[in-house]
């Protein structure tokens, strides 16, 4: 209790110093806490995709498709093969264009049979396209694995900046904790030579500055966490108005990351200020 008072006490008498720490933690926590639940909500969009890839195989007229769906089958990549005959594919067609249905009695089905083939692993999209591609009786092949190949080449270059970015804020949250510590220690110098002449620890001495370093970034965890929730809600909100089939992270989620920022928010400040006070105590020989 101690130690929980003194730095309350010294929060007030350095409120300048305490105000501009917690803006500074206040601004990194939520740029942070967005930026996480963005690329988390990226990676979500990119693991949908991969789910949902497949590779199709247009087959030639006469070719066997039980002897390839039995070929395909064994290939340790594929999950599932199927045939979809060409009167699917037509019907398929005219459930997307009615009026497809009027033509159908003039002119012949030009589309193939077609094998619909599932991977186990998406990464292997490419390979087994071209595999497929040089079987006996496959006419030509298609998949969507270059859209979400280069999702993934756009999600590790954000990745990369976000990390820099999320580096660089969380430094600046740092040496502003460790500012606002040295300066309550510049202030009270003669009270806590006193308390060391008297017998005090190192450690005893440290604890109020350590509590007021979790203080101030916590108290800016906390808001960060309201704030970011609230406007990642609304983003998600706008975003499944205008695409429903984009996934957005759940309830649970938020509560993980929520945790997560408060956990960082509280292990910044308290390092902060354990090392600015630690540094400074060995410097004044107190």
């Amino acid at each position: 209790m101690y130690a929980f008072f003194q730095a309350l006490r010294s929060l007030r008498q350095h409120l300048t110093s305490s105000l501009a720490t917690f803006s500074t933690a206040l601004v990194s926590f939520t740029l942070l806490f967005l930026l996480g639940l963005v690329l988390w909500n990226l990676d979500r969009v990119v693991a949908s995709l991969e789910r949902e890839l497949e590779v199709a195989a247009f087959l030639r007229p006469g070719a066997a498709p039980e002897a390839l769906l039995s070929q395909i089958r064994s290939w340790p990549e594929v999950s599932e093969v199927r045939l979809q005959t060409k009167e699917e594919a037509l019907a398929l067609l005219q459930l997307d264009y009615p009026y497809l249905a009027q033509a159908r009695e003039f002119i012949q089905n030009p589309l193939p049979d077609t094998l619909r083939i599932r991977l186990s692993d998406p990464q292997a999209v490419r390979e087994v396209g071209r595999r497929v591609a040089r079987l006996e009786g496959v006419e030509g092949v298609e998949y969507g694995g270059a859209l979400t190949e280069g999702l993934v080449r756009v999600l590790f270059g954000l990745r990369v900046a976000v990390n820099v970015l999320i580096a660089l804020l969380l430094l600046n949250t740092l040496f502003s904790v460790m500012s606002t510590i040295r300066l309550s220690i510049e202030n009270r110098r003669e009270e806590l030579r006193v308390m060391q002449l008297v017998g005090a620890t190192r450690r005893f001495v440290q604890g109020p500055f350590v509590v007021e370093g979790a203080l101030l970034t916590l108290g800016a965890g906390v808001l960060a966490l309201g704030l970011g929730v609230v406007s990642y809600r609304f983003l998600a909100g706008a975003l499944q108005n205008l695409l429903p089939f984009v996934p957005v992270l759940a309830q649970e989620d938020l509560v993980q990351a929520g945790l997560a920022l408060l956990l960082l928010a509280l292990l910044l400040g308290t390092l902060g200020a354990y090392l600015a006070s630690r540094v400074h105590l060995r410097e004044t020989d107190l």
